[in-house]
């Protein structure tokens, strides 16, 4: 599993319970595209995973529950406070989550103006509803083209804490010296979804 991958599951999995046990890891679909302009700096990249299982067991003094996949994997995993309608979950009620981010590379032209920053937005269930929420987010950080390798086709990259990083240059883009000082931007949005269905 990649460490985007590893990211987005993690937020879902504590955005949805917040604490949770070691059991198995449940079953998921797993689907990547990506997309780029020939010729040109940079492209999208968008990841999203779906994980659908049952509620097979809940303790409420406990506020634990156990989600079952259809391969027969459990996990049991905790209720957080802020989980208010633990009460309206049942055992047979299919639970749904979905992960996505979307990674979006480009080179700023001259005199773009920079966003730098972040922007979040979480939204539960209403009391007495299914449990269930919405949570996104996008982070902006811009950096900065330091030095190009043509040979190993390469570009190092100044990031905004002044450290650098070195990224592999697609093979059909133009190395070309106008980059050097200009502003690579790259916007990561992600979003999960939990939704509780009744059965």
């Amino acid at each position: 599993m990649n460490l985007t991958r590893a990211f987005t599951l993690s937020l879902a999995a504590s955005l949805l319970v917040g604490c949770q046990s070691h059991d198995d890891d449940l079953a998921s679909d797993y689907d990547r595209t990506a997309a780029y302009v020939e010729g040109v700096p940079g492209g999208a990249v968008l990841e999203t995973e779906t994980l659908l299982a049952t509620v097979s067991a809940i303790d409420s003094a406990k506020r634990t529950f156990t989600l079952r996949d259809d391969l027969g994997n459990q996990r049991t995993l905790v209720a957080p406070a802020q989980m208010h309608n633990f009460d309206q979950l049942k055992v047979g009620d299919r639970v749904k989550a979905v992960a996505s981010q979307e990674r979006i590379v480009y080179l700023r032209q001259p005199g773009e103006m920079a966003n730098d920053g972040a922007a979040g937005v979480l939204a539960t269930a209403a009391q007495g509803d299914k449990p269930g929420l919405l949570a996104a987010d996008t982070v902006e950080i811009t950096a900065l083209v330091k030095g190009m390798d043509t040979t190993l086709r390469t570009a190092t990259l100044l990031l905004p804490n002044g450290s650098e990083r070195v990224i592999k240059v697609r093979p059909d883009v133009d190395m070309k010296t106008e980059y050097l000082g200009r502003q690579v931007v790259l916007r990561v949005t992600t979003a999960v979804a939990v939704s509780v269905q009744p059965q």
